[in-house]
């Protein structure tokens, strides 16, 4: 089982069904989506943090079509290989809770789903609602020392250093990231000058890298509501100009590749 720990004095939280509270009474309340805020650097502020709902609502619309089922099934295919039943397992990073939720019904372990992203969280629980979650950054993983089986890390920020003093003497860490190709005739369609991704890094600190799966697929949207939910989720949406971002809404379809890599970590010594 996992355990979460009190961001302000790192002692043990203990559940009264309402909220959380530490032996120091630091509370933290449990919302009505299930989630605990955690992240101490923005329980009070209205600023926004992570992804808004537009960008959510986008990728869960697009996800529910199943166009990446394929790498979604090769992440949890490749977890199970790694866990028994009762580990624990936590999803950095975790979004929506595509991949939590099929992680967590599939590999009978206790997960953590964290996220920097309310809304994001919110649209978890509703994905799944035996998930626990909580508002946290990567940099500072709401967990005791050694006290995960198995960390996820898809398309999200890698913090290193705290991801190895999380994991269990030789746990594991997955993480997944996007080939040279992936999107490529989605980034031809938008720009005058598309760039390819760089060739994934395999060296990460304080681990041993194991190997690599890749995934390579084309999907062809019918959609153009697809196409635009495809965009809104990727990070080019908000850096890319209203002249280039109304390229997309001519196309009434487009084919493009996806490309998707597992990388597979053993914490070091």
């Amino acid at each position: 089982m996992i355990v979460l720990q009190c961001p302000v004095c790192h002692n043990t939280l203990y559940s009264d069904g309402v909220s959380l509270q530490c032996r120091s009474h630091h509370t933290f309340d449990i919302s009505r989506y299930h989630y605990v805020n955690l992240a101490m650097d923005n329980r009070s502020s209205k600023k926004h943090h992570g992804d808004d709902r537009a960008m959510v609502l986008a990728r869960s619309s697009f996800l529910n079509e199943g166009y990446y089922e394929p790498f979604r099934k090769l992440v949890v295919d490749t977890a199970r290989g790694y866990l028994h039943p009762e580990d624990n397992l936590i999803d950095i990073g975790c979004g929506e809770g595509y991949y939590t939720d099929l992680l967590q019904r599939e590999t009978d372990t206790s997960v953590l789903g964290i996220d920097i992203s309310k809304e994001a969280l919110r649209e978890a629980y509703k994905r799944n609602h035996d998930l626990l979650l909580a508002v946290a950054g990567a940099s500072a993983v709401p967990v005791p020392d050694a006290s995960a089986h198995m960390i996820v890390n898809l398309f999200a920020p890698c913090f290193p250093e705290e991801f190895h003093r999380v994991l269990l003497p030789g746990g594991i860490l997955l993480r997944g990231v996007p080939l040279e190709d992936h999107l490529w005739e989605l980034k031809c369609a938008v720009y005058d000058e598309p760039y390819r991704n760089p060739k994934p890094e395999t060296h990460l600190e304080h681990f041993e890298y194991l190997y690599q799966k890749e995934i390579r697929y084309e999907i062809r949207l019918e959609d153009p509501q697809d196409i635009q939910n495809l965009f809104k989720m990727t990070p080019y949406y908000y850096k890319t100009g209203a002249k280039d971002q109304e390229k997309l809404n001519r196309l009434s379809s487009l084919q493009t590749k996806l490309g998707f890599a597992v990388q597979v970590y053993r914490k070091a010594d």
